[in-house]
């Protein structure tokens, strides 16, 4: 018997006001002797007047469906009664947390009995080392499972608690819980005759109450480059020259992306806000980071001034030991907590 329950979640969502407000909400519990029961409520969002016609014909929900539904304070205080203790919540992609977090602290509600919270999208793209997001359909479909209904809440998370049970979901998340981390932070900068590309990466643990550093690795190279016109056709058919910039490729720069995928197995990768800089240099190098779990810095800080002290700026562009044993220790707590969030860490042993 499963010692947790698992509470299978969807929401669906508008953008109103320039925000987005969850309009409905659809759960599927499961208790650890197999038992399923069902949660599903249309909300009301705050000031709404009216649905757009594009999340109308996605969902069928009407507007007038919605003038009538109780507000999210009202369905998320019978949510949490509906909830069991001992849960883990399993959602398909970021984005159901990301709205759930930001409604409910809009709300003046309680976030922390979402957690654990699992992307099991995420998970799915590790476990078979997928380069594309896969969507709901798409599953279904690799595992011939039919369902009526799609796009909306209850319908989706039984679709998802279906491919959970097919894919063996939670072997999946056993297999991936870790408490070993790699940071990796970069700067990229272009100079007159060059660009200087700076890489640190910090190995360490995660325990329940604090971090360990177990290595620091820097690299600083100057990358040649030159600047390339070639003549190109635009929409109208005129000829146009545009320059590109063509960076070469360097062996010390290749050999210390390997390490750092060598380095990477079992480990989840952190970086600042992404590897969206870093990507371009990866690839000069045919290098290919794999699919493992990711965090960056700038969601578990949520505050800038922190996530600028993460920035490489000293002279020599390079994390120092002291300098990252004290940036991670006045913010481990955060770091930590992002590991019990996502239910990452592995139970430690009690000697008896």
């Amino acid at each position: 018997m499963r010692k947790y329950t698992y509470i299978f979640l969807d929401i669906e969502a508008a953008l109103i006001h320039g925000k987005q407000h969850i309009i409905e909400i659809g759960a599927i519990k499961l208790l650890p002797n197999g038992t399923r029961e069902s949660f599903s409520k249309l909300i009301q969002p705050n000031k709404f007047k009216k649905l757009n016609s594009h999340i109308q014909k996605l969902t069928g929900i009407k507007t007038e469906e919605l003038i009538t539904a109780a507000s999210f304070k009202e369905v998320m205080k019978k949510f949490m009664d509906w909830c069991s203790e001992d849960t883990i919540f399993v959602a398909f992609g970021e984005f159901d947390r990301k709205v759930l977090e930001e409604e409910l602290i809009r709300n003046n509600l309680d976030v922390s009995f979402i957690y654990p919270i699992i992307d099991f999208q995420q998970k799915y793209m590790i476990a078979n080392q997928l380069k594309d997001q896969p969507s709901l359909s798409s599953l279904l479909n690799a595992y011939q499972i039919e369902v009526k209904t799609q796009h909306r809440a209850l319908a989706d998370a039984f679709s998802l608690y279906k491919i959970f049970e097919a894919a063996n979901g939670a072997q999946i998340i056993e297999n991936q819980k870790t408490n070993k981390f790699g940071i990796i932070i970069s700067d990229l900068r272009q100079m007159d005759d060059f660009f200087n590309l700076s890489i640190s990466f910090i190995s360490g643990n995660v325990s329940s109450t604090e971090i360990e550093i177990t290595s620091i690795k820097n690299l600083n190279k100057h990358l040649h480059y030159d600047i390339i016109e070639q003549q190109r056709e635009t929409e109208e058919g005129e000829k146009e020259i545009i320059q590109r910039t063509q960076i070469y490729p360097d062996h010390d720069v290749q050999l210390f992306l390997e390490n750092i995928i060598q380095n990477l197995k079992n480990k989840v990768l952190i970086t600042r806000s992404g590897l969206k800089q870093l990507s371009r240099i990866i690839r000069l190098h045919h290098c290919v980071i794999p699919k493992t779990e990711v965090m960056t810095l700038h969601n578990i800080l949520q505050n800038e001034d922190l996530l600028n002290e993460f920035t490489l700026i000293d002279e020599f562009n390079e994390f120092d030991e002291n300098r990252i044993h004290l940036l991670l220790k006045k913010n481990e707590n955060l770091i930590i907590d992002e590991f019990k969030k996502r239910d990452l860490l592995i139970r430690e042993k009690i000697l008896i």
